[in-house]
């Protein structure tokens, strides 16, 4: 497989960059739909229909160049387990890549079947979205979540990859809320003792920031930490970058000093060899970047992936430029203020997208949320 020039050290020229080659593309992130099984309070989502899910003409047609390239293709809904296109995707894959490994984010609840089996022999990693540890915090949390069985398809899943010797990885997740931050060392705990080999902490900058009382928030910081290093063959992602981000909100020092977790210096790899597509055809760089490259239901790869923008975000990446990326991401090596990023983020889906983006920021502004009001039953 061709190494790329900018991974290697080598200078890349304007031309190179107009035509980066379609081979080079390592990695695609795609959102197959929206349709969901649970309401999570913290969705960002504001449609949740079964009609809002990537045409077949952008996935079948339009993407078929790149999948002979791909090392990894990772799918996203929505809730993928209910999307008929994404359970089509998936059988693909198995059926005519061989060589393309499976990647997930799922809620856990219908996780069997077509999903355990096709990610036990070809899957690279599945993400369990568990938001909580508390059964009662889960299910004020996720509703119409089903905690019991959510954990039973967990541990089934940690004894099958044993017993078959799968080489997935499994990983648990939370979005850091003001409601949860006191589960972040339970969190890393419980994950450690059923068997993860991974745990992700999301830092969702109008959320995180919520929490007030910060000693106790840097306490509980403190404590994942140290139940980290107990159990130094699980992957802790992101809590250092709570930390930071917390800290800077707050304008306190973090519990950890920030020269520890020095993003280095260097351009991010995913604008070279990823691609992100979301289930209204828009290619992005990947999931923490929100500027546009073109749209995959009207163009195909060829000409989204040397579009004018995608050279243009190439050539500011190896300037180290990261003004339309997320603060809060650990590949970010020249983050600018997160407030200015949130705007520029807000600016981008508003000129897309203007009634999503007057919907996002009266979620997150706490205005709404996913769940469901549901009228009591008179008896």
């Amino acid at each position: 497989m061709k190494p790329l020039p900018v991974l290697e050290n080598v200078s890349v020229s304007n031309d190179e960059l107009r035509n980066w080659p379609l081979e080079y593309i390592r990695h695609l992130h795609i959102e197959m739909g929206q349709q969901c099984n649970v309401r999570c309070s913290m969705c960002y989502q504001t449609d949740f229909s079964p009609k809002t899910k990537l045409p077949d003409v952008a996935w079948k047609e339009h993407l078929k160049p790149v999948y002979q390239h791909l090392q990894s293709i990772t799918m996203q809904g929505g809730e993928p387990t209910i999307l008929p296109n994404c359970r089509e995707l998936v059988q693909m894959i198995v059926r005519d890549y061989p060589h393309v490994t499976l990647d997930t984010v799922t809620n856990g609840v219908l996780w069997k079947g077509i999903w355990e089996e096709s990610f036990l022999a070809q899957g690279s990693a599945v993400n369990f979205s568990l938001n909580a540890i508390d059964p009662d915090l889960y299910a004020k949390i996720v509703q119409f979540g089903r905690y019991e069985d959510v954990i039973e398809n967990i541990d089934r899943m940690v004894c099958r990859r044993r017993e078959t010797g799968s080489k997935l990885i499994m990983r648990t997740s939370t979005v850091v809320l003001e409601e949860t931050v006191h589960e972040l060392p339970r969190f890393l705990q419980w994950s450690a003792e059923h068997g993860m080999d991974q745990v992700l902490f999301h830092t969702d900058p109008s959320l995180s920031a919520k929490p007030k009382d910060t000693r106790a928030v840097q306490k509980f910081i403190a404590e994942a930490y140290d139940v980290a290093e107990k159990y130094p063959h699980v992957r802790v992602i992101a809590l250092n970058e709570f930390d930071w981000f917390y800290a800077t909100v707050k304008k306190i020092e973090p519990v950890r000093p920030r020269d520890l977790f020095k993003r280095a210096a260097s351009p991010c790899g995913l604008a070279f060899d990823n691609l992100f597509v979301s289930c209204t055809g828009i290619a992005r760089p990947c999931c923490k970047s929100w500027f546009p490259l073109g749209n995959l239901i009207e163009d195909p790869i060829e000409k989204v992936w040397n579009s004018r923008a995608a050279f243009l975000f190439r050539k500011r990446m190896l300037n180290l430029d990261f003004r339309d990326c997320l603060t809060a991401c650990d590949l970010n090596a020249n983050p600018i203020d997160y407030r200015l990023s949130q705007l520029r983020k807000y600016i981008w889906v508003a000129r897309r997208e203007p009634k999503k983006a007057v919907d996002r920021a009266k979620r997150k502004l706490g205005l709404t949320n996913a769940q469901l009001d549901i009228p009591v039953q008179s008896k």
